[in-house]
């Protein structure tokens, strides 16, 4: 009996200090604590990111110039017809009447809504730059003063994704249409009494769609005050 006085009491004492390793909580962890906690939650970080439009391939951008030549034909012959297959079915076509595209006032077509020139319908196409007016004009009107105006598919410049037109209306395409890219149409100023600011673009705004390019926007660059 004496021999298992010393092995009792040291099996008491682990039970002793078993006990107060459970119940108490000296900055460490709990069997209750463990069951309440939660599982780890992913962090913004680690959150799968939001799906972006894929970029165009190498071959599209060596193709947007042709294609932009193709689109402002089309223009020049007012062929509206052939041009509204190039509309985008789902964004439509925007028109601008200056390089700052304006969200709040441009109208936006789908291609079977395109106006034809003979709708004597007259139209709010934003407001005139200095003076502020509305420009309120049928979609002939529009076309004569703010789509062709000048003979663009003989522009002496044409540039893609680069814009030539500089004035104080800064083109913000590529902020509405994040995934887009351009042709520009320019005939650079001529008059010297104007100093080079009675420069003309037209420029052409297309999204990837698929293998293809559909046409978003056709906006008109001038100098503007």
């Amino acid at each position: 009996m004496r021999r298992m006085y010393p092995l009792l009491s040291a099996a008491f004492l682990a039970l002793i200090l078993a006990g107060c390793s459970v119940n108490t909580n000296n900055g460490g962890v709990t069997v209750s604590d463990i069951q309440n906690v939660e599982p780890p939650t992913a962090s913004p970080a680690e959150s799968p990111k939001d799906t972006q439009p894929s970029e165009p391939s190498p071959d599209q951008h060596d193709s947007l110039v042709d294609i932009g030549q193709e689109v402002v034909e089309l223009l020049r012959e007012r062929d509206l017809k052939s041009l509204a297959q190039w509309i985008d079915p789902e964004l439509g076509l925007r028109f601008s009447p200056y390089s700052y595209i304006n969200k709040d006032s441009d109208l936006i077509f789908k291609p079977e809504e395109l106006p034809a020139f003979k709708d004597t319908t007259q139209l709010m196409w934003g407001s005139f730059d200095g003076s502020g007016d509305p420009i309120k004009l049928t979609f002939r009107d529009y076309y004569d003063k703010f789509v062709y105006n000048r003979d663009f598919a003989d522009a002496p410049n044409v540039s893609a994704n680069k814009i030539l037109g500089l004035g104080n209306a800064e083109y913000n395409g590529t902020e509405v249409y994040p995934n887009s890219s351009y042709v520009e149409f320019h005939f650079p100023g001529t008059d010297k009494k104007y100093e080079g600011m009675d420069w003309q673009s037209l420029v052409l705004v297309f999204v990837p769609h698929g293998d293809d390019w559909k046409l978003v926007a056709v906006v008109h660059g001038q100098w503007t005050i």
